[in-house]
């Protein structure tokens, strides 16, 4: 059971987190890509967890464990005070209108070159290319996480995509 249990949740992540950001990325769609990685980071949290992933008020909760267990370390320390948490994955998720503290932008448009979480004039960097590089290394360790059994895989719904 946890076999289909695992392989479920490495088809869900590779589909949607790994290969439908990148499609949008490849596409020009970056607004998008940096909306559904701050989603992303997210349910990897709540993959991380004992709770059911349709668990109330735990936003915060996933979204900082999986920053903290699956992210490079230099995330934590741009996630202080849940700041990660609070202008990307919030601002975003309900407005879809990047937060004033962000400097949302990708390679091809960062003439300026900046770093990736480098802080500009108060506002913090992020590059979608860079983000969603670092997401597909969060998730390649979620999925060795489940295949060395060092966490329980949860059931997730049957789901179809074409």
């Amino acid at each position: 059971m946890n076999d289909e249990k695992t392989e479920r949740i490495k088809t869900f992540v590779n589909k949607f987190f790994i290969e439908e950001i990148k499609r949008l990325q490849d596409n020009g769609f970056h607004h998008f890509s940096f909306i559904l990685i701050g989603e992303a980071i997210e349910t990897l949290g709540g993959l991380l967890d004992n709770k059911p992933l349709k668990a109330k008020a735990q936003s915060m909760k996933r979204f900082t464990k999986s920053i903290n267990v699956l992210m490079p370390r230099s995330y934590s320390l741009a996630n202080n005070n849940n700041f990660l948490y609070d202008k990307l994955r919030n601002q975003m998720v309900h407005s879809f209108i990047p937060s004033a503290s962000l400097i949302l932008t990708n390679e091809e448009k960062n003439t300026d070159n900046y770093k990736h979480l480098d802080i500009i004039d108060g506002k913090m960097v992020l590059i979608s290319e860079v983000f969603y590089k670092d997401l597909v290394h969060a998730c390649k360790r979620l999925i060795h996480l489940l295949e060395t059994e060092k966490i329980k895989p949860k059931m997730l719904a049957e789901f179809a995509y074409f």
